[in-house]
């Protein structure tokens, strides 16, 4: 090849300078490529990062549910067993109103009978037995359920003291029935 009249001499020198500028081209492209990469590890890191940060908050309110799923699944119960309560209760108001008026006449004297006592100690098992599976719920509730549910025990308690104390004097007196 023949530039500027010589063979080798310009042409040679042209040639260095075309290969030299496209050294430099490529190193110029090679760098921002580098530094390019460099910054699309740090936007990748960091969005690793955020994204651990979602999970971790997924997590938790996954959790968050899964306990909230469970308290209201044990809310449910309490609620049936509460509503089962409503018609026990009226049923054991019934029973203990005439036994109420009974006691409080003193003109009549105080009769009880023993299927007066019979029944209201029948109504009292059963509202124990509904308000037994009501401890998980109050356990579950903290300290208000779990005072709730000594109020209510020691309500049936006191009624079941009542109920076997009428009793005994039922037995010791000749009353009718």
């Amino acid at each position: 090849m023949v530039f500027f009249g010589r063979p080798g001499g310009p042409a040679r020198t042209v040639l260095a300078l075309i290969a030299v500028a496209v050294l430099g081209l490529f190193s110029i492209v090679i760098f921002n490529l580098n530094r390019s990469l460099d910054n699309q590890q740090r936007v990748n890191a960091t969005s690793v990062g955020i994204s651990e940060s979602f999970l971790d908050v997924n997590d938790q309110l996954t959790a968050e549910l899964g306990e909230l799923t469970q308290l209201t699944g044990t809310v449910e119960s309490a609620l049936e067993s509460i509503r089962a309560l409503g018609p026990l209760l009226a049923e054991l108001h019934h029973a203990i109103t005439p036994v109420a008026g009974s006691l409080s006449s003193t003109a009549r004297g105080a009769q009880i009978t023993s299927e007066q006592l019979a029944v209201i100690a029948h109504i009292l098992g059963e509202v124990h037995n509904v308000i037994l599976p009501l401890v998980d719920s109050a356990q579950a509730f903290g300290q208000q359920g779990e005072d709730l549910l000594a109020v209510i025990e020691g309500l049936i308690a006191d009624l079941q003291s009542a109920v076997e104390s009428a009793a005994t004097i039922n037995q010791m007196l000749p009353l009718p029935g």
